[in-house]
């Protein structure tokens, strides 16, 4: 996804909690961060992010959900939440997500399955370029 998002206009931060994970060269317009745990730095993100979800783990995936729903709640400037996964994997995190306190309004805010309705297939290139449209539909929608 970094790859496929590297060339349009757009800062790209690449946030991870393992450490020797990111490649060389990267791109100059794509900055790298490492935070154990990656949802600390969920409130240092920039007003306006588009944030996609997309761990080595279902337990982190759902605290870095919890993080964006919360600043979500607190400051309402994350228009795009989106969580790799099934649309079994969303259910259950749904569920825990209310056990949780967040309400159904909140809950709507969080896309998943990520990537424009439609493309199919599970390569990697795929869900890149169906990822990267939908992050583009977010943002042609911020300028209507």
């Amino acid at each position: 996804l970094v790859q496929t998002l590297a060339p349009l206009p757009l800062a790209v931060t690449w946030i991870d909690s393992r450490g020797g994970i990111f490649p060389s060269p990267l791109p100059p317009q794509v900055r790298t961060a490492h935070s154990d745990p990656v949802q600390g730095a969920v409130a240092a993100l920039v007003p306006g992010s588009r944030v996609v979800i997309m761990s080595f783990s279902h337990a982190e995936d759902l605290d870095i959900v919890v993080a964006c729903l919360r600043r979500q709640r607190e400051r309402g400037d994350l228009p795009y939440v989106g969580l790799i996964g099934s649309r079994t994997k969303w259910a259950t995190f749904r569920h825990r997500l209310e056990a949780r306190g967040f309400s159904e309004a909140e809950l709507a805010h969080v896309t998943s399955p990520i990537g424009v309705p439609g493309i199919q297939g599970k390569e990697p290139e795929v869900i890149a370029v169906a990822v990267a449209a939908q992050i583009l539909q977010t943002l042609s929608r911020n300028k209507d």
